[in-house]
Formats: structure tokens, sequence, C-alpha cells
């Protein structure tokens, strides 16, 4: 599902324009600090009603200016955002939108920059966002499933905290038990099919590594998740918030029955996380045959020549559209493309540049 167009109105530091890109190969060249980023941003932003570089979206804003506007073409939709400081709208094909989720889900967008390689390393909390992320786009019921267990969660956490009226703590132990074991089932199976693909599809990557990846939910193995919210009522009270659940599930990463992030070089871990986010859009672009836009952020700082080449060959047999910021105004090596086009970003200001 790519994006032909897009029209900016004071965000970031960017100067107001319209681009039209291509549908494969869109490279962003600058100098550190020129805006390559804040046009990607732009992208995800339009895609997501949401920021990988901040939580508020009135950071986003012009520092001179009250509200930000972004619209954008895509192959079958058009989509339209606007913020002020206290406001969010959201158009698709004309027509305002409340829920975010439905304009989530017409377009799967990644963005693969020097976060991305605290994946093995990181919080649990950003594997789950990791898994997360596909199953929204390969699972119809997973975004409403997932909002139900988060709506009990808050309320119970609530009662813990506040001490207060605990004998309903049981009404929502049920209603975190019955979301819990369908998505339980669905993160197990997802979990399944990346293990398969990284050690098939993308284990020219994997290389020398010895890897075993493992799933592991947040409540004892053996053990129904009631019962265990029953058995810890009082550790949770006392804590003020439940200590067992989805909500802590995590991945596990072990090169030679040892922690990977206590044995892998530097280099290994950040080609495990590239086999990873590779794994991810392939299952999701297979899983729902929609083309996914990747926003490759100052890549080239992170890895050597050759194994950039090795990520971009194989990115270029998926079917994705790429948006890629550099310093250098030449493809990447490994990435064929007989057109492209290309952006110059220069003190906010960005231009199209011939190149091809």
């Amino acid at each position: 599902m790519a994006i032909r167009q897009l029209s900016l109105t004071d965000f970031r530091n960017l100067r107001s324009t319209t681009l039209e890109f291509d549908s494969r190969v869109n490279l962003v060249t600058g100098d550190n600090g020129s805006g390559k980023t804040s046009l990607l941003e732009s992208i995800y932003v339009l895609c997501q009603a949401d920021s990988f570089r901040t939580h508020q979206l009135r950071q986003c804003i012009n520092h001179s200016k009250s509200s930000f506007l972004l619209f954008g073409r895509f192959d079958d939709f058009k989509a339209g955002l606007s913020k002020s400081d206290k406001k969010l709208e959201i158009h698709v094909n004309g027509e305002s939108i409340k829920r975010r989720s439905e304009l989530v889900r017409r377009v799967p967008v990644l963005v693969l920059n020097c976060d991305s390689f605290a994946l093995i390393s990181g919080t649990p909390q950003q594997r789950r966002t990791f898994i997360d992320w596909c199953l929204f786009h390969v699972e119809q019921s997973y975004a409403n499933l997932w909002a139900e267990y988060r709506h009990a969660l808050r309320q119970r956490n609530k009662l813990l905290k506040s001490r207060k009226d605990l004998k309903l703590l049981t009404y929502w132990d049920d209603h975190l038990v019955g979301p819990s074991r369908l998505l339980h089932e669905m993160r197990q199976r997802q979990c399944s099919e990346l293990n398969e693909l990284l050690h098939t599809e993308f284990s020219a990557l994997l290389a020398d590594i010895p890897l075993e990846m493992l799933y592991r939910r947040g409540w004892p193995e053996g053990m129904d998740l009631g019962d265990v919210l029953v058995s810890q009522k009082q550790r949770d009270i006392q804590s003020g918030f439940t200590n067992s659940g989805i909500h802590r599930d995590d991945l596990l990463f072990t090169s030679a029955g040892v922690k990977a992030a206590e044995v892998l070089s530097r280099g290994q871990s950040k080609r495990l996380c590239l086999a990873l986010v590779m794994a991810s859009l392939k299952m999701v672009g297979v899983q729902t045959g929609k083309q996914i836009i990747l926003l490759i952020d100052d890549l080239h700082s992170e890895l050597d020549n050759k194994a950039q080449s090795k990520v971009y060959q194989q990115l270029a047999e998926m079917d994705l559209q790429l948006f890629i910021s550099n310093i250098d105004s030449r493809l990447p090596e490994g990435l064929q493309a007989k057109e492209f086009k290309m952006f110059h970003v220069e003190h906010g200001t960005i231009r199209p540049r011939i190149s091809s």
C-alpha cells in the first residue's frame, strides 16, 4: 500500500511542500540535522497518528505555528491528519474517523533505526511491541481483544491501588482471563512462525549465530491464569498492580543455552535484530497481501558495508516501499533499482533530485 503523494504544512522544521514518491525506492539525502528524519517521521505520523520520536504529537508542530497538517494519497485511499495543541483530527477519504486503528490498519508501516537494535538487549515492553505490530496487521480480532484486556487490567489495577471494593477483583479477573487465552495463542503461533522464518529465509544474516527463540508467557507454565490471579491476590494488593498476565509476556533469545544479550557481539546482536525485523516484514506482507512502507533511518552508521549489502539484497526481494535516509546520494550497496526517486533536504527545505 504505497504512499504516492505527501503534502505537509508546518511539520517540525520542514518547509511546507508537496512531494511525489516512487512506489518502490525513495532516497532521502542531506547533512545531519537537515530534516531527513523529520520527513520520514511525517510519513509515519500520517499512517499511524503517532510518532517514533516523541509520545506527544504536539512536539511535531513547528515552533512558530499553532498546528501542523499532513495529507497523503495512497494507492486506494486518501488520508489527512491535523494536530493543534489540544486537538487531533483524522480524515480518510474525506470522512472524519474517531478510532486511530481505522487509519493504522490500512497501511502497515515500520521504522528501522538505531532503536531497532535494542530489540535483544532492551526491555520486555519493546519486544511485546514488536510482537503486537505483527499481530495487529495479521489477526483481525487482535486489536479488540487487546483493548478488552487492557481495559480490564486498568480497572483491576485501580482497585488494587485504592484497596477499595476488592470484592470486585473476581469480576475483573474473569475479564482478564477470557481475552488472555486467545491473545496467548496468537502470540505463541506468531512466534513459532517467526522462528521458522529466521532459520530458513533469513539464515544468511544469522550466519554463525546458534540461536534459540522462546516465547515466555507472563505467568507460570502449567497453571491457569485465573488460578494464578487468585493465588497472587495478596501480593497484587501489596504491590498495587497485577503481577501476572499477558502484559508480562516476553521473547527470550539464547545462544548455546546462554542469554543472547550476554554472549553475542555487538555486530551479531545487530544482525539478529535485523533478521527479526525482516522476518516480521515477510510474514505481515505474505499474510495480508499488502505492500509495507519501511522507513530506514541512518542504517549506514549501524552496519558495515557487507552487512548492509545482505540486508538490502533481501529487502529488495520483498514487496516494500522503501524510504532510506542517507548522507550519501548513491543507493546503498546491494539495493538494485532501475528507477527510484531522490529528495535532498537542506535546512528544512526538501527538493526532488534527478536520480535515474
